[in-house]
């Protein structure tokens, strides 16, 4: 070793080991997780517990060896609370709003799902930092998109229409008296589906560059009873907007656009007078020291996804590859060079993890 032993604080570096044994632990009890996710394990803890492994198992239809082990290390990592006399096992109602509580607005339990594809992607990944480029978005898979889906579909069905849209100076009342809205970047179209709802006379559209995102739109809004009244399409929003709006949104999609000014200036020009733009972004800043710092610890979270999901599709397509940590200050100065003239920035209590923004001009 270059440093003597002298010199090395032992105690950091115990420290730091132990601390890289438990996020492999975390790894390890992710798979666990995801399987608990896959079967509804948790759903039937919650609805049915306390239970023993017996029960679960039988609840569950699965084998019950398997059934004990899994709660043991749900008991070890702190999932599950676990009776010794009893022996059996509960989930917290709190704990169950962020794991199987599908409409909570703490539910995030679905992000396990996309956990698989990024393991998958890590050769080409390897690849792409050898010799550049990213990992296309056609390797993120169908489970990808619906845990993502499950995890971005609570914010909109609890806050979309009923706080962030009313938020917005006369954008509400345009869209209840027949206005129109775009959704840019929409996924599966979850955005889209909960503004058809709440809003019966508006034209309601979403548009999206990956063919199979807009596939499950078109049969999620089918199965939510707006097939009719919302339009999906694949389309590149950077090669100008189908139509003129009085409401444009990109939710969790400028830092992942690979031409971001271009979508931007697109957004601009399809705008109606008085129209504005609400975009949502992470609650992260373009200064690495600010996220090192972050009060609620986010940084690490928004430079993992943007290697493993955000820059890396935005590379793969030949784009700048903005990266998750767009901030604050860096979008602003991309809504200038845009073209736009006010950006207001907007802040709901209940939401501490993301940015929001309204745009005119």
């Amino acid at each position: 070793m270059a440093t003597e032993t002298s010199a090395i604080d032992m105690q950091k570096a115990q420290g730091f080991a132990l601390r890289i044994v438990g996020e492999i632990t975390s790894n390890l009890i992710g798979t666990l997780h995801l399987v608990g996710d896959r079967l509804r394990l948790f759903e039937t803890l919650a609805q049915r517990g306390p239970l023993t492994a017996e029960q679960l198992a039988a609840e569950a239809n699965i084998n019950e060896r398997y059934a004990l082990e899994w709660l043991s290390a749900m008991a070890c990592h702190g999932y599950v609370e676990y009776d010794d006399d009893a022996k059996t096992f509960t989930l917290p109602i709190e704990h169950a709003m962020v794991l199987s509580e599908k409409d909570s607005p703490f539910y995030v339990g679905a992000l396990i799902r996309t956990q698989p594809d990024f393991w998958a992607n890590a050769d080409i990944l390897t690849d792409a930092f050898r010799n550049g480029g990213g990992v296309p978005q056609s390797q993120f898979g169908g489970e990808w998109r619906c845990g993502f889906e499950r995890f971005s579909r609570p914010a909109f069905v609890n806050n979309l229409t009923n706080h962030w849209i009313p938020a917005l100076d006369g954008i509400h009342d345009r869209l209840l008296h027949g206005g129109s809205v775009i959704d840019v970047g929409c996924g599966n179209g979850q955005a889209a589906i909960q503004l058809a709802t709440a809003y019966p006379a508006a034209q309601v559209r979403g548009i999206d560059i990956f063919p199979a995102a807009i596939e499950s739109a078109r049969q999620n809004a089918i199965d939510a009873g707006v097939g009719d009244r919302v339009r999906f399409d694949v389309h590149d929003a950077a090669e100008g907007l189908p139509g003129s709006y009085d409401l444009v949104t990109c939710f969790d999609v400028v830092h992942d656009l690979p031409r971001p000014g271009s979508t931007l200036r697109a957004i601009r020009r399809s705008l109606n007078p008085g129209g504005a733009l609400f975009v949502l972004e992470f609650n992260l800043s373009s200064d690495l020291q600010e996220n090192i710092d972050h009060p609620l610890g986010m940084g690490a979270f928004g430079y993992a996804a943007s290697v493993n999901y955000c820059m890396t599709t935005a590379l793969a397509a030949d784009g700048v590859g903005t990266g998750t940590c767009l901030g604050e200050r860096r979008f602003r100065e991309m809504a200038e060079q845009a073209g736009f003239t006010s950006v207001t920035r907007h802040d709901f209590p209940t939401n501490p993890f993301n940015l929001f923004f309204e745009v005119r001009g």
